[in-house]
């Protein structure tokens, strides 16, 4: 496997499985305090440069890059947070 690049799997889960696993996390996580019925929503607006050098630099696999994006959670649009997100090797 190639170091620089991150691999994801992604497993399907059918409602038992899902129920089981929620119990099993439960009792050795606590719940997101910031969660809404279980969940949040994220909204995220990332930002680039006319060259859109961050894009290049993601798809040149760049040891180090830097990006900047805007995020929201839960439509609450009082709270705006500012992000800069830095990759080092």
């Amino acid at each position: 496997m190639d170091p620089k690049y991150r691999h994801e799997w992604k497993h399907v889960l059918n409602t038992g499985d899902l129920l089981i696993l929620r119990q099993r996390l439960r009792a050795v996580m606590e719940s997101d305090p910031h969660a809404i019925d279980g969940k949040y929503y994220i909204r995220s607006l990332y930002f680039d440069n006319p060259d859109d050098k961050a894009l290049r630099e993601k798809i040149d696999g760049v040891n180090m890059r830097e990006k900047f994006r805007i995020r929201l959670y839960n439509c609450d649009s009082s709270v705006i947070h500012l992000e800069k997100k830095s990759k080092r090797n």
